[in-house]
């Protein structure tokens, strides 16, 4: 960030895009990545923001995350009780936010001689008089919130006071870096001990399935061994690359074939799959094949591709560089009560679609089966 420029007062007006920019999809799903919403305090951030008040010698400091329809405290210094105790406000009550649509650092010396911010019921309701506030990014560029002085009294802010806050949050936007790649990584350690675990169980059903409805000894090996096929090619579609430089590359279809193929229940078309052809890049590939057999795992144990008679439609559309995926079941009976809502496979799922690839995904419950839709951005899905 250069800060030797001047410092740079809020718009008179709401900017033109101000709502846009608040609920861009990106930037939320930029925003959940990063995991800090609704969170307890933490040293890293708490101490930040202590530190950003002594050095301008303001009253109150926070870093505030902001969404479409609220600014979550992430640290706080000086906030009166009961904001403190609730550590949000919404966006009737929030200076930061313009910061977030404008992602410039912005200066006030006095809120209520502000056009525009003196309808801000911050101004009446939290005294804030006198404002400063830089963005704070995520890894992937995108506006996270803001890191801010506040003054109860009008006050002139000074090129010093920029430089404190636009370093300390640029120290902010390592530690959020630093912490969205553990999560990650922890996160790929316990899908994998999570398939280690599964696999000996997946095994020893598709041994019982298989010897029901082989009819000799050369038709159970035969049948075995092609399903251990397919479940060892859909295994290797969510491990990453092992060399530097060694990308995965495979073809939509081919994805969600593989990894339907080792729950398949009989020979005969369980599942139906439509789309146009389209090529996944390496990090496409790896992070939806990670989704898409979670789906396949619930679709065995919940729904159609554990009943003989139930039916899988995968269906995907392409419209204004997005992806429409919709994961289709129906079982000949009701749905089971298990909540896929809940558990390690539908939170695997939601990080990986919403956090990776910077998507969006619905289940829908319904009386004889369940529905997935995906929508994901193509940019996601072909690179690297």
């Amino acid at each position: 960030m250069d800060v030797s420029r001047k410092l740079e007062s809020f718009p008179r007006e709401m900017p033109p895009d101000h709502e846009v920019t608040l609920k861009n999809p990106r930037r939320l799903a930029a925003l959940t990545a990063t995991g800090l919403l609704d969170t307890g305090d933490e040293d890293a951030f708490d101490r930040a923001v202590r530190l950003a008040t002594r050095l301008v010698g303001a009253p109150v400091g926070l870093l505030s995350l902001v969404d479409g329809r609220r600014q979550f405290f992430k640290a706080h210094s000086g906030l009166p009780g009961e904001v403190a105790a609730r550590r949000e406000s919404a966006l009737s009550h929030s200076l930061c936010q313009y910061v977030v649509t404008t992602d410039r650092p912005l200066a006030v010396a006095d809120a209520r001689q502000h056009d525009l911010l003196r309808h801000n019921l911050a101004v009446p309701d939290l005294g804030v008089i006198a404002y400063l506030g830089v963005p704070v990014h995520a890894p992937d560029g995108e506006t996270l919130g803001s890191f801010c002085a506040i003054d109860t009294r009008p006050r002139d802010w000074t090129e010093g006071d920029l430089e404190a806050l636009a370093d300390i949050a640029a120290f902010l936007e390592d530690v959020i870096a630093l912490r969205e790649a553990a999560r990650g990584r922890q996160i790929l350690v316990m899908e994998l001990n999570h398939r280690v675990k599964n696999i000996f169980s997946m095994v020893g059903g598709m041994i019982g399935l298989s010897s029901r409805t082989a009819g000799t000894a050369a038709d159970l090996a035969s049948s075995l061994r092609s399903r251990l096929v397919a479940l060892s090619k859909a295994h290797d579609l969510v491990l990453p690359a092992g060399r530097e430089g060694q990308r995965a590359e495979a073809t939509l279809q081919t994805i969600v074939t593989t990894l339907i193929e080792p729950h398949q229940k009989n020979e005969s078309s369980q599942f139906v799959i439509e789309g146009p052809a389209i090529h996944l890049g390496g990090s496409g590939t790896t992070n939806l094949a990670l989704a898409l057999h979670e789906m396949a795992t619930n679709a065995a144990k919940y729904g159609a591709l554990g009943d003989p008679e139930g039916t899988l439609r995968v269906c995907w559309t392409v419209e204004d560089e997005t992806l429409t995926l919709t994961w289709t079941e129906e079982t000949a009976s009701s749905a089971p009560d298990e909540d896929l809502d809940e558990g390690f496979g539908s939170t695997l799922i939601d990080t990986v679609v919403r956090g990776s690839l910077g998507g969006d995904v619905r289940l829908d419950r319904r009386s004889n089966g369940y529905v997935y839709t995906l929508r994901l951005p193509m940019a996601s899905l072909t690179e690297g």
